[in-house]
């Protein structure tokens, strides 16, 4: 599993500069996934997002799964 993370800053709920966001990556044989969070050191706010290569309904938005579905950041091919 490969793992992305970088601090975003703005916090939505508490306004904090530590805001991260990170991807994670994980391949298996035919399985892939992409999954995101955001997430907020110092108010704990959260929200997270994964796509799954096994799933019918994350078929349409799979192929751009290295985009993060709340900042638009995009992550390099590892």
């Amino acid at each position: 599993m490969s793992r992305d993370r970088q601090t975003i800053g703005g916090c939505p709920k508490c306004k904090s500069d530590t805001m991260t966001c990170t991807y994670n990556h994980f391949q298996n044989d035919e399985l892939e996934i992409h999954s995101w969070e955001h997430k907020c050191p110092d108010c704990g706010h959260r929200e997270t997002s994964a796509l799954r290569s096994d799933e019918e309904d994350d078929a349409e938005d799979f192929p751009n799964g290295d985009r993060c579905p709340f900042c638009e950041r995009t992550v390099a091919p590892a």
